[in-house]
Order: structure tokens, then C-alpha cells, then sequence
């Protein structure tokens, strides 16, 4: 509803809109709330949900995709992909990762073609590192601040009070930005409860957040979608994490060595999965370049952002102008990175000549 969904709620809360760049336009697309806990997502064991981790989420997404063929056949031996953003670094992955193995040993039919995934989440020392980067590359920290960062921060697993002090000092400076994309509009709250943008930027609303959980916690909508009515719509849950790996490079490795078409995409203006930390990723898997870095272009001859490809079909590819949620800030670009993964090829490198 605020990123590549059919629809957009509006600001009163109750109706929708189109979205003119859903990727339903290209795709038919199943979107899976997990883990059991968020959102319209549970499960009747209460205890799961709020204990979770890596590997049952990504049995649990397995068996439903199991049972979703199952009730509808017509689907079973289409070629399919996986995407997410976020933690879908991790979900993601793993989830191909459980077909791709149960395929070999010849225990699923599922023809899974490959993942595409946003601004991931992949590594918790790179991320770290790559945040406090960033930002100081885009002139949020000071030299200073970075500098006293790097000093006293091994971005390892064990940490001194320094480096915890160094960080402080950088979180308290950099104002009321939104991380998720620091050069966008934040919502404002006035003293008679109000909600507006801080500033205007074309196609997003920063208050979207707002319409959409109250829409999702309308009884008519819950029980015009077959919800359990009386729920209590989040979009994120307090689930208690109990396993995750450090990295996910090593899974991800895995994948394209089994030939798994695999994307990966960052918004070029995230603070929470900056392209700085993917970066430091994507150069842990020591793949040798087979189409070097250049720009990529929209059929409205725009540069919507550049990618750099490597042996075995993985592709690394940024999306200029965007955030964290790339189809929330540049919904044109996010859709033609997404078809032109569909299609295994880059998006243009040059642009279109208008006659």
C-alpha cells in the first residue's frame, strides 16, 4: 500500500488510489506477510508469535508457498521469483535457499528463476559500518565525528565504550532527518494532532505510514480482505529474534553457484541499508566483473541509476534518488529495474532518442 501494491491509501484514512507504477503491471504478485505476528499474519500457537527467527520463517514461507500451489494447480511449473526489501536480505535468500536445495534432492517441482531484493540487510558489522559511512560521505557527520568513529570502532563482534561514545555523538548530530532516505520530507505532527509533509516531494507522502494503519484497522476493510476482524494492524511486530547469521554472503555465494538469477538494488539515499554497506557485501563475494559500472536509463532517457554485473548473472545494480522503500520514492525507476530483471537483461545504457 505505500511502495509497488495496485493501490495507494489516501490521506483520509478510508479510500484508495491507483499506483500507475505497481509491479502487477508486469507481474503477477503474491505479497506474503511473515512472520506469523505481522500485520494480518498469526499463528494458533500464540507463542509464535512472538518468538521467531531465520529458520522458521523461512520453513514457514516454504510450506505456504507448498500449500498456495496446492490449492491453486494452474501455477505449478510456472517460472517464479522471489523479492523484498530490508531484512529480505535474509528472508529471501534463505527461502530460495530451502527450494533450491529441496530441488536438487529432487523432493519439489517449484521452478524458482531467481530473487531480486532492495536495499538488503545482509551483514551486521558491514551495516554498521556502512550507516556511519554514509552519512559522513553526505556531509551529515563531520570529519571529526567519522574520524573519532573509525578510531575506536573495529566493526567486529566485540566493541569497547569508546567506540559505543563515538557513535552516540553521531546519532545526536544528525538532526530530524529520516534515515530511510535522508533528503526526504518528514511528517510533521502539529499541536491540534494534525498530520502534514514538511515539505513537498513529488509522488511521496511521508505520512503514508499513518493512512495506511489506520485503513488496515478499519473492521470493514479486515473483513472485506477475509482478516481476522478485531485485529490489531502493525506493520511490524515485537517478535523476540532467536537465530540469524552474522552474514549473508555465504548463502547468497551458494545461490550463484547453483545458477540462481540473483538482483540485488539500493536506493542511493538510505541510511538504514545504505548502498555503502551492500557495497562492502557485494565485494565479499569476490565475483569477477563481467559488465563494469555504468549508468542505466528510463525509457524517458532519465539516468535512473547504474549497475555493474558479474559472472554467474549477479547483478548489482543502485537506484538513483530513492530511499530505503525504492518504489515508494521513484516508483518509474524501481518498475523498470524490476522488469528488466524479469527479463534477465540491464535496463538500457544508453538513452532513447526521441524522434
Amino acid at each position: 500500500m505505500q511502495e509497488l501494491g495496485p493501490f495507494r491509501v489516501n490521506p483520509d484514512g478510508k479510500t484508495l488510489s491507483r499506483n500507475r507504477h505497481a509491479w502487477n503491471n508486469v507481474a503477477n504478485v503474491i505479497f506474503l506477510e511473515s512472520p506469523a505476528g505481522v500485520g494480518f499474519s498469526y499463528s494458533n500457537t500464540s507463542s509464535e508469535n512472538h518468538e521467531s527467527g531465520d529458520t522458521r520463517t523461512a520453513v514457514d514461507a516454504y510450506n505456504f508457498l507448498l500449500n498456495w500451489l496446492e490449492r491453486f494447480p494452474e501455477y505449478k511449473g510456472r517460472d517464479f521469483y522471489i523479492a523484498g526489501e530490508s531484512y529480505s536480505g535474509h528472508y529471501v535468500p534463505q527461502l530460495a535457499t530451502v527450494i533450491v536445495a529441496l530441488r536438487k534432492l529432487g523432493a519439489t517441482s517449484m521452478n524458482l528463476k531467481g530473487i531480486f531484493v532492495g536495499n538488503p540487510y545482509l551483514d551486521d558489522y558491514k551495516n554498521t559500518r556502512g550507516r556511519y559511512e554514509f552519512l559522513w560521505n553526505h556531509g551529515v557527520i563531520s570529519d571529526e565525528v567519522w574520524g573519532n568513529i573509525s578510531e575506536h570502532c573495529s566493526f567486529g563482534r566485540l566493541e569497547g565504550k569508546a567506540c559505543g561514545q563515538a557513535k552516540a555523538k553521531a546519532s545526536v548530530r544528525t538532526g530530524n532527518i529520516d534515515r530511510y532516505n535522508i533528503y526526504a520530507p518528514v511528517c510533521i505532527r502539529s499541536r491540534d494532532g494534525s498530520i502534514h509533509s514538511s515539505s513537498y516531494l513529488a509522488g511521496y507522502d511521508p505520512c503514508i505510514g499513518h493512512y495506511v494503519d489506520a485503513y488496515f484497522n478499519n473492521p470493514e476493510v479486515q473483513k472485506a480482505m477475509h482478516a481476522r476482524t478485531n485485529t490489531d494492524w502493525s506493520e511490524c511486530a515485537n517478535v523476540n529474534w532467536s537465530d540469524a547469521p552474522i552474514s549473508m554472503v555465504p548463502t547468497i555465494d551458494w545461490l550463484v553457484n547453483n545458477g540462481l538469477r540473483i538482483w540485488l538494488y539500493s536506493g542511493d539515499m538510505d541510511d538504514v541499508c545504505p548502498i555503502t554497506a551492500t557495497r562492502y557485501s557485494v565485494k565479499d563475494l569476490n565475483l569477477t566483473v563481467t559488465n563494469p559500472w555504468r549508468p542505466w536509463y528510463t525509457p524517458d532517457s532519465e539516468v535512473g541509476g547504474y549497475a555493474q554485473q558479474y559472472k554467474g548473472g549477479f547483478t548489482f545494480a543502485s537506484v538513483r534518488g530513492a530511499g530505503h522503500m525504492v518504489p515508494s520514492f521513484q516508483p518509474k525507476r524501481s518498475l523498470v529495474l524490476f522488469y528488466s530483471f524479469l527479463k534477465g537483461v540491464l535496463p538500457p545504457a544508453v538513452p532513447e532518442l526521441n524522434a
